[in-house]
């Protein structure tokens, strides 16, 4: 399958790092490095996108004949309502947006169908992204298992996952010991301004091979760019940890000993800056009920993804996928409300044992 723009040239390195040319055109593009692999998949899975959902339900497709101009112009506006609040959907969500209205041969309502159900479609791949975060790479779930079990129970459970096939190339790049060098990326914003020559001469000297080749991924759909950024997660052992005080997962960036992340939680004050005093202030208590409320979340999983279906295609889930996401939902706003104050330990754990039956396992 031939790449077409837009598209993104991902570069990886020994670092932590994703290095990306976001190409709208072959001369037209923007160089982002992305700092601690895995955060942009956390941040995908936390995105709200309830406010472009709400937008989509009031376009008229009736006749989209008709006023097919005024539904695109609609359409680019509801993507630009994520501007800004995710490093790289938007400029995906835009990639989508036209490669269907000016790089396909579809009706006009084939192509609107096409950019709806793309949302929807965006909206449910946060749930899968959220299971494949906690079960392969979070120690608090199915800890008793090794990290091959999990993300092979995993594929069982979505069979689709790994049939992606990402794209490949070589290019010259500036790198140094196994590292992107980004202070040499060249920014221009006309080709004919660049001395290449120069350009060549300077990369060939500062190589330690005859010249310096690396490949990269070719990416040019979202779910390909979370896919590549999720099984780098797991090639190098990248893990994720439920925050202390807000309950969202963030990524673990080095082996240091962390509880809260670096999200904003009340005003201008992040989880960690005001998660320190918190903790001071907590009981013991309120740390047995986390723990009870842990064990019980630990078995419904367990009842959702059997261990006894992991090598095999046998359906031995006493969960389906809709239960468990449903319950999974609840308990989740149990644990935050405690974690405010809203409810006590005791309060959390009976509402909780009501929500399900995993005392019948």
């Amino acid at each position: 399958m031939e790449a077409t723009y837009p598209l993104a040239r991902v570069f990886t390195d020994k670092t932590n790092n994703l290095n990306v040319f976001f190409d709208e055109s072959p001369t037209a593009n923007q160089f982002v490095q992305l700092r601690d692999i895995g955060k942009c998949v956390v941040e995908f899975c936390e995105l709200d996108f309830s406010q472009c959902l709400e937008e989509i339900k009031k376009l008229n497709t009736e006749t989209v004949s008709s006023n097919f101009e005024e539904i695109k112009n609609r359409f680019w506006y509801i993507v630009d309502l994520l501007k800004d609040k995710h490093p790289y959907v938007q400029f995906f969500l835009n990639s989508q947006m036209v490669l269907t209205f000016y790089g396909s041969d579809k009706s006009k309502e084939e192509q609107v169908d096409s950019i709806i159900h793309m949302f929807y479609y965006y909206v449910d791949l946060q749930n899968t992204y959220r299971i494949a975060l906690e079960v392969c790479l979070s120690d608090e779930v199915l800890n008793e298992y090794t990290l091959p079990e999990r993300l092979l129970l995993f594929g069982n459970n979505f069979p689709t996952f790994n049939r992606y096939m990402l794209r490949t190339r070589y290019g010259i790049a500036p790198m140094s010991y196994g590292e992107f060098d980004k202070s040499r990326v060249i920014r221009y914003s006309d080709p004919d301004e660049v001395d290449m020559k120069k350009v060549l001469a300077d990369t060939h000297r500062d190589s330690q091979t005859p010249i310096n080749m690396t490949n990269y991924f070719v990416i040019q759909t979202l779910e390909e760019m979370l896919y590549l950024e999720f099984m780098e997660m797991l090639k190098r052992g990248i893990r994720i940890k439920r925050c202390a005080l807000c309950d969202k997962y963030f990524v673990l960036a080095d082996k240091r000993k962390r509880e809260y992340c670096d999200r904003v939680y009340k005003g201008n004050r992040t989880c960690k800056q005001i998660g320190a005093k918190l903790k001071f202030n907590k009981s013991v208590e309120g740390d047995q009920f986390l723990q009870e409320f842990q064990t019980i979340y630990n078995r419904m999983y367990s009842r959702y993804y059997r261990i006894d279906a992991w090598d095999s295609d046998r359906l031995t889930n006493k969960l389906s996928e809709e239960e468990f996401k449903q319950w999974s939902y609840l308990a989740s706003q149990l644990r935050l409300a405690y974690k405010e104050g809203h409810i006590t330990g005791k309060q959390m754990i009976e509402k909780l044992s009501k929500s399900t039956e995993y005392e019948k396992e």
